[in-house]
C-alpha cells in the first residue's frame, strides 16, 4: 500500500465518519424526544382522542 492510497483510503474514512456522526446525533436526539413523551405519558400529561377525533386532528 502507497502513501496516496493510504491517504485516499484516510479521507474516505473521515468521511464515514462525518456521516456516521449525522447520524448518531439524530438516533440521539430521537431517543432524547421518546423518552421525555414516556415521562410526560407516566405523569399523565397527555390527552386521549377516540378514534374518530385522533384522525379529525391529523388531517389538521
Amino acid at each position: 500500500m502507497n502513501l496516496a492510497h493510504m491517504n485516499k483510503e484516510i479521507i474516505a474514512l473521515k468521511n464515514e465518519v462525518a456521516r456516521m456522526k449525522i447520524i448518531l446525533e439524530e438516533d440521539l436526539e430521537f431517543a432524547k424526544r421518546t423518552e421525555e413523551a414516556w415521562q410526560e405519558i407516566d405523569e399523565g400529561k397527555f390527552k386521549e382522542y377516540s378514534t374518530e377525533e385522533f384522525f379529525e386532528r391529523l388531517k389538521k
